[in-house]
């Protein structure tokens, strides 16, 4: 009832309630958030463990938020510490005799030496479905960027096959990967 009477007296509430102090511990919110995506398309390897390569990086109505990520020959280095959350998809199509497929994203926290399974999902393609597509997401700590390495590939038991192609493109995102600093760990 206060709030209602203060109001019918035209008390300026933003003045009577302004806060002048500082918060201690308030985060400053999200500070990275990229997105990278394969740039044309590809067949698939026939061959189990083939790293996509060709990454770009969003540039079609696109603004990052920080620069954490780059990545070569599709292997990807982190130059900040943090917890991530990582979302990524996979677009196929054209198998005519079906095809099953695997593909997934490793981490190595060891310069790239050895790799372990973060996040993996199985798909099928053929003639009669068309295109495929399948992604998921996952979270992830980079406690030392010196030696994080992170690589997204076509398949780990069930390979990707030559007459089955990877969706890529310049100008839209098929198969993409983004990733998204939630904060400290």
């Amino acid at each position: 009832m206060t709030l209602i009477k203060a109001r019918s007296r035209g008390i300026n509430l933003a003045d009577t309630f302004a806060f002048t102090g500082t918060v201690s511990g308030a985060g400053g919110g999200i500070t990275v958030a990229q997105q990278f995506r394969l740039a044309a398309d590809e067949a698939g390897s026939n061959s189990t463990g083939t790293v996509f390569t060709n990454f770009e990086e969003n540039d079609t109505d696109y603004q990052a938020l920080g620069s954490a990520f780059t990545q070569s020959s599709g292997v990807f280095s982190c130059s900040q510490t943090g917890v991530y959350l990582c979302t990524w998809t996979v677009t196929v199509y054209g198998s005519s005799g079906g095809d099953g497929f695997d593909p997934n994203i490793q981490i190595s926290t060891d310069s790239g030496s050895n790799y372990t399974m973060r996040s993996r999902m199985w798909g099928h393609t053929d003639a009669a479905t068309g295109h495929s597509t399948i992604g998921t997401s996952f979270m992830f700590d980079v406690a030392n960027t010196s030696t994080f390495r992170l690589r997204f590939r076509q398949s780990s038991d069930n390979d990707i096959g030559n007459g089955t192609t990877i969706k890529g493109n310049t100008g839209q995102n098929f198969t993409q990967i983004t990733f998204v600093r939630l904060g400290d760990t």
